[in-house]
Order: structure tokens, then C-alpha cells, then sequence
């Protein structure tokens, strides 16, 4: 071997695990090389150990938060006895749609719910156009007092809904509108979460989109339509979910409007059901609470990345 293939003083030919040679530092340097390379390993093997503990509590926490509604469905299809034992039948012995019937025959829940998707679908689709164009004004128009606007807009967050019952019952009701469905459609447009969320993601839209698009001799609303819209959509879609969640599931506001059996809601009609027979019948409010929940939790397994895609979009960086 000649003198210049050998190593240098201090230093000494280390093997790897794959077969290269190479050479390495002799004392604190072969310490330094060596506990690099073994803790790569292990802090992968942590990070790893650390995901899947992370995603074994989130599957246990979901499967804790469902179990309710498991329940409600699983009482649905039992029998009366079973519904009523304590402690109470996880797995009914045999299954039967008798609440069900009874549900569908005790009230006019076939209307009932036909009024909560057309409230709802009005709602969603009426309060995201407003919330756009609210949002929109806040977020790009100048005038004067916009912040102070936008604060006092905001404050009403903090105030109860209660508070607000008594005058807009005396604007529904001059209105004419007290047992109709406009008076749960109108008055629910305006989504102060809705219009504060999308005014929050409109001001991260870059302002050079708007103006190429005035060159282009376009208005506020073909802004609002070819610009804004397009790249809000997916806060656009979260705004929809989160009201139409709201709404399906209201129950203060059609029980404050509303005293006509086949004008009511799905959930004021089963309140009145359950009421009405001094706390039954038992199967048929469970069947009721299914019809109620399973939608609900449907929508959101198949929009759930919609929401959350929605809630931290962050527009375009300029």
C-alpha cells in the first residue's frame, strides 16, 4: 500500500452498515459521528411512536363522542320493553320499525321536516350571498367609520340570543310574518360569524386582482363574482356548513315564531310531541332524534375537509 493511501495520524478507516469505508476521526470526533447516526433512527422511531399514539386517542375520542348517537339509533329499532330496561339494551335481540310508525303517524313529521330543509337551504344559500357582500364591503370598500362599523358589527357576538327575542318578535310581527317561514328565513341572513369570517380571508386576497380586473372594466359585484368568489370558496363552503348546522338544529327561534303544527320544524315538532304525551311516546323520540342526528353527522364526515380547509385557507401569498 503506498504511503498515500494510508490514513492520517489521529485518524482510522470506519465501516458502515452498507459497506463503504471511509475515514474517521479518531477520539471526540468517531463520539460525535457516532451519536449522529444513532439518533437519527431513534428520533425518527419517537416521532412515529408519537403520530400513532396521537391518532389512537383521536380514533378513541371520536368513538366516545359518537356513542350517543349510536345509542339513540340503536333504541330506535328496539321494542318497547327493551327501550325501557334498565340497565339499558346496547344490542337490540330483534329489530322493528314500530317507532318509526309511530313517529310518522303521531305528528306530521313528513312536513315537519320537509319545512326544516327548506328553512335550512334557504338560510344557507341566502346567508352566504349576504355574507359575501358584507363581507366584501368591510374587507374593500373605504367610508367612513368602517372599523367602528365592523366593532359594533361584532359586539353583537357577545350579547346573548335572548336579548335580541323581544325586539325582533315586535319587527317579525309588524311585518305580518309571525307563523310563516319567512319569519325563521329572513331575520337568520345575517351571520356575524359568516360575514367576520370571510371579511377576515376577502382582506388576504391581494388588492392587484381587483384592480387588474377594473381595468378589465369589471364592477364590484363581476369582482365579487370572477375574483373573489372563485378564490373564497372553500371559507365560502365552511360559512355554509356551520350555518346550515345552526339552523337545522334551531329550536329557540322556531319555537319564539311558529305555533301551527304543519308550519313547525322538525325539532320544535318533536319537542311538542314528546310534550303532548307527558314524556313519550319513548320510540318515537328516539326515531325522531335518528332522523334529526344522522344527517347532521353524515354532512359532516363527507365535508369534514371542506371545513377544515376552510376555516385555516389563507387566500394566496402576493
Amino acid at each position: 500500500m503506498s504511503g498515500s493511501s494510508l490514513p492520517e495520524p489521529g485518524r482510522y478507516l470506519v465501516a458502515s452498515a452498507g459497506g463503504e469505508v471511509g475515514i474517521g476521526a479518531a477520539g471526540s470526533d468517531a463520539g460525535v459521528l457516532g451519536t449522529a447516526a444513532g439518533s437519527r433512527p431513534r428520533g425518527r422511531h419517537r416521532a412515529a411512536v408519537g403520530q400513532a399514539l396521537l391518532g389512537l386517542f383521536l380514533v378513541i375520542a371520536g368513538v366516545v363522542m359518537l356513542l350517543p348517537v349510536v345509542w339513540v339509533v340503536l333504541q330506535s329499532f328496539e321494542d318497547a320493553a327493551q327501550q325501557s330496561a334498565l340497565p339499558p339494551v346496547w344490542f337490540p335481540s330483534h329489530l322493528t320499525l314500530a317507532s318509526y310508525r309511530t313517529l310518522f303517524s303521531a305528528a306530521p313529521f313528513v312536513v315537519n321536516i320537509i319545512n326544516s330543509i327548506v328553512v335550512t337551504a334557504s338560510v344557507v344559500i341566502g346567508a352566504a350571498i349576504v355574507s359575501v357582500l358584507a363581507a366584501y364591503a368591510f374587507a374593500r370598500l373605504e367610508f367612513r367609520g368602517r372599523e367602528v362599523l365592523f366593532t359594533l358589527f361584532l359586539a353583537a357576538l357577545t350579547l346573548p340570543t335572548q336579548v335580541s327575542a323581544v325586539p325582533e318578535f315586535v319587527v317579525v310581527k309588524y311585518l305580518h310574518l309571525l307563523n310563516t317561514q319567512l319569519s325563521l328565513i329572513i331575520p337568520a341572513l345575517i351571520q356575524v360569524v359568516g360575514i367576520f369570517l370571510l371579511r377576515q380571508h376577502i382582506r388576504t386576497i391581494p388588492t392587484e386582482l381587483d384592480d387588474a380586473a377594473r381595468i378589465d372594466g369589471a364592477g364590484h359585484l363581476k369582482i365579487i363574482r370572477h375574483v373573489i368568489v372563485p378564490l373564497s370558496w372553500p371559507a365560502i363552503s365552511a360559512v355554509m356548513v356551520i350555518t346550515g348546522q345552526y339552523i337545522w338544529n334551531d329550536f329557540f327561534w322556531p319555537n319564539l315564531f311558529i305555533n301551527t303544527n304543519s308550519r313547525m320544524t322538525a325539532p320544535l315538532a318533536l319537542y311538542n310531541l314528546e310534550a303532548a304525551a307527558g314524556g313519550g311516546p319513548v320510540g318515537a323520540i328516539f326515531a325522531g332524534l335518528t332522523v334529526l342526528c344522522v344527517p347532521c353527522v353524515i354532512v359532516f364526515i363527507f365535508l369534514q375537509r371542506r371545513l377544515m380547509e376552510g376555516i385555516g385557507y389563507r387566500g394566496i401569498s402576493r
